[in-house]
């Protein structure tokens, strides 16, 4: 029987289960990559929880839950979802004007990312902390990426998303002291 990934299930559990996502954990988890030692590492990977493991690679434990539990093939808890992580689509709101008027510095594809097992919410996060007044960084996706959004508004960044084709999102952030200086926020 498949023990449910939850946020309490511990990385040695979860590997002795679905050994394939050995390489993807340990590329998520630079920290633990770094470990050499097999005796520690071991150490490690028995007494840490998918919530503390969440928390080295920056992202919230629900959002990192649940890319483990889509590495793994498992369904997700949420029923109702636009993408992976039960994604609630956020109300449809218009493009602001800094969203079409700002120079776009960085563009991250999310899709790419999860493909090879990385989480695109670390490369935003570094991206946007680079931005300089009048730019921005953009996320396409085939999902809308509401933790994310939610979570980078948290930080003091303004953010949009919004669903530009069937099934491709697109989402834009920029630093909220440029919201100060522009219009269309």
């Amino acid at each position: 029987m498949i023990t449910p990934i939850q946020p309490d299930t511990r990385l040695a559990t979860l590997l002795a289960e679905h050994p394939e996502l050995e390489t993807r954990l340990l590329a998520a988890i630079p920290a633990l990559a770094s470990v050499r030692n097999e005796t520690l590492r071991h150490s490690l990977l028995q007494g840490t929880t998918l919530e503390q493991a969440a928390r080295l690679t920056g992202l919230p434990a629900g959002e990192f839950v649940a890319v483990v539990r889509a590495w793994a093939g498992q369904a997700q808890e949420e029923e109702a979802s636009c993408g992976p992580g039960g994604h609630v689509p956020l109300p449809p709101t218009p493009r602001p004007a800094w969203a079409r008027e700002f120079i776009v510095r960085f563009r991250v594809d999310a899709d790419e990312m999860l493909a090879t097992g990385l989480h695109p919410a670390g490369t935003v996060r570094q991206c946007a902390s680079a931005l300089q007044p009048g730019e921005m960084v953009v996320l396409v996706s085939s999902f809308c990426p509401s933790p994310l959004i939610h979570g980078m508004r948290h930080a003091g960044f303004e953010a949009w998303t919004g669903e530009t084709a069937p099934g491709r999102w697109e989402s834009c952030f920029r630093r909220r002291q440029d919201a100060a200086n522009a219009t269309g926020s």
